[in-house]
């Protein structure tokens, strides 16, 4: 079997908590095959129809399977080999001060208090009062290795270049921290992000077909698209010019935090546009709850461990002139069946989750064009 290899340098554009054995930062190889193996299946799935049971079996067959299953087939070992040049130990143990949000629903003796940016988007690895031990973002680069069969190359240079642009790893990953800048290949950067672009890597699907596809329905299988049939991709910068040449420019932050800031306050507000009724237990799924599960003080009845991660995911990105820009991504798809297994609570009509997810969008296309726009047609 001809092999081929593919040469990669990464490094991280916002703190990346990246957790060994011990549960300290460190570089390590499974995050970034899980981080591969998700983009893959975005690029693979159109191929078999977005057929799950297809999909896992290819995926099994190319990075491995520990074990027989149903769907899987049989266990057997990956074809696709990953190498990091460094797995040197992160060391960062505080983070730079950063601007706090205003949360109407954060109090303290009934009274509204504002809310750490950190500790909205890192809850968990970011606490009040201290941090888990991260990568830094000013770390040096690692050549990151790939090796696998030749006639898998192009859709996992395809992967590849979805993860340069959407790409982040570790803990609250999904929102912001551990987003990745990866170079080499042939990948286009950040300035290369467009409509057009994306359809070469992937086939983005409407908001309708991809929470009610036959099979591949309550799963991240592809992008997502607004109304206007365009994907569900925006950018968050600083401020915007007109060139002497007539060109607008959109120019981005000094660094990764301010970027960090204005995420944390979109998504306190298209998470807060939807108030909640009553407290908890809830006995039926609140509009909210579509959006990611736990909710703070609003569980459904049943469900007090269950997680339901969130559908939109944020990145900070660089440009080749090193300024920060920020990136929110929708990969749509319908609340799991699964999901409610231990609990009388239903999952709501799918075409109400279209609806909430509409309102996301909506949300965000609404915001003053000074602040945040979709990225270009091409």
């Amino acid at each position: 079997m001809t092999m081929r290899e593919l040469t990669y340098q990464v490094t991280f554009n916002t703190p990346a908590f990246l957790g060994n054995a011990e549960q300290q930062a460190q570089w390590r190889t499974p995050p970034f095959k899980a981080m591969l193996r998700q983009w893959w299946r975005v690029v693979k799935a159109p191929d078999v129809g977005y057929d799950h049971r297809q999909l896992l079996q290819l995926e099994n067959t190319l990075f491995g399977s520990a074990a027989e299953d149903s769907e899987g087939g049989r266990s057997g070992r990956s074809k696709v080999q990953l190498r990091l040049s460094s797995w040197d130990a992160g060391t960062l143990t505080e983070l730079p001060r950063m601007a706090t949000q205003h949360h109407d629903e954060v109090k303290r003796n009934g009274q509204v208090v504002p809310v750490g940016t950190a500790v909205y988007l890192g809850f968990g690895p970011v606490t009040t009062t201290s941090m888990r031990i991260a990568i830094a973002p000013e770390s040096p680069a690692v050549t990151f290795k790939l090796r696998c069969p030749e006639a898998e190359a192009d859709t996992l240079r395809k992967a590849m270049q979805l993860a340069a642009w959407f790409g982040s790893v570790g803990s609250r990953a999904r929102n912001g921290w551990g987003s990745l800048h990866i170079e080499g290949e042939g990948l286009l950067g950040f300035e290369g992000l467009c409509d057009s672009k994306i359809a070469e890597q992937a086939s983005p699907r409407s908001l309708k077909s991809a929470l009610t596809d036959r099979l591949a329905g309550d799963w991240p299988h592809a992008l997502g698209l607004c109304a206007d049939e365009r994907p569900a991709v925006w950018r968050v910068f600083a401020d915007k010019k007109i060139t002497e040449d007539k060109k607008l420019v959109f120019v981005g932050f000094k660094d990764w935090k301010s970027v960090l800031e204005k995420l944390a306050a979109l998504k306190i507000g298209f998470r807060t546009q939807f108030k909640l009724n009553s407290g908890a237990p809830h006995s039926r799924v609140e509009d909210r709850h579509v959006l990611a599960y736990p909710v703070t003080n609003h569980g459904l009845a049943g469900l007090n461990n269950a997680r339901l991660a969130s559908q939109m995911r944020f990145k900070v990105a660089k440009n080749k002139d090193g300024q920060f820009f920020g990136l929110i991504t929708h990969l749509p798809c319908a609340m799991p069946l699964a999901f409610f297994d231990r609990s009388s609570v239903r999952p709501p009509e799918v075409g109400h989750q279209i609806e909430v997810w509409q309102q996301v969008h909506d949300f965000l296309n609404s915001q003053p064009t000074s602040l945040i726009t979709r990225i270009r047609k091409g």
